[in-house]
């Protein structure tokens, strides 16, 4: 790869990832092209070069998000394809693989804040919203629970409302310890830790019923 070309993908991640930063201090409609274009020294004309307008932005992060949630679809089937049972420890890992690659990732993390500002006033914002934070997880986890009834790891119930019960932990101990001013190791470390505890109780009433 030339270093032109190089230069031209670094340029365009920059500008991404300072983009972000920015939508999720500010929120989306609070932020210029301009304010993006200064902290990294730029013309506005070379935000054009890669995006037609800040909305372009915001798609290509949007896309980054549907690109992780693919890549976590298909390396769970590869690992649950070989998968005789399931247990306790690895229905909790997978809750913590949720929280630490998804909720924590540091896209969506930056994706929920600035989301969090602009739905108040803004019906995409509101969609989008819900997409990122619940119809895209959910989704990905209905899939699986319906997987592990066919596999008899769990009694029959409906798939969509195992989904709702297993994220409801994982989401309100995010809510709960990760939503705030400061992100700290401490808040992730008693997010993980309460996901754990309450994950055990709730994966083996699921195979008792």
């Amino acid at each position: 790869m030339s270093e032109e070309k190089n230069i031209k993908i670094n340029n365009k991640e920059n500008i991404e990832m300072t983009a972000l930063e920015l939508f999720a201090k500010h929120g989306f409609q609070a932020v210029s092209v301009r304010d993006i274009c200064k902290p990294l020294g730029l013309r506005e004309s070379a935000i054009y070069y890669h995006f037609a307008n800040k909305q372009g932005i915001l798609d290509s992060l949007l896309l980054r998000v549907d690109q992780l949630i693919l890549q976590m679809k298909t390396e769970f089937e590869a690992a649950f394809s070989e998968a005789a049972e399931v247990s306790d420890e690895a229905m909790c890992a997978v809750a913590i693989g949720m929280l630490q690659g998804y909720l924590l990732h540091p896209v969506v993390y930056k994706m929920i804040a600035m989301l969090t500002i602009e739905r108040i006033s803004t019906y995409n914002a509101q969609d989008t919203y819900q997409k990122l934070v619940f119809e895209l997880p959910l989704k990905q986890m209905e899939m699986v629970f319906a997987q592990m009834i066919d596999k008899g790891f769990i009694v029959r119930n409906a798939p969509e409302v195992l989904a709702q019960e297993y994220y409801a932990i994982i989401y309100f101990a995010f809510q709960k310890n990760c939503i705030g001013p400061e992100l700290t190791d401490e808040n992730i470390a008693l997010t993980k830790q309460e996901i754990n505890k309450n994950m055990k109780d709730i994966y083996n009433k699921m195979k008792q019923r």
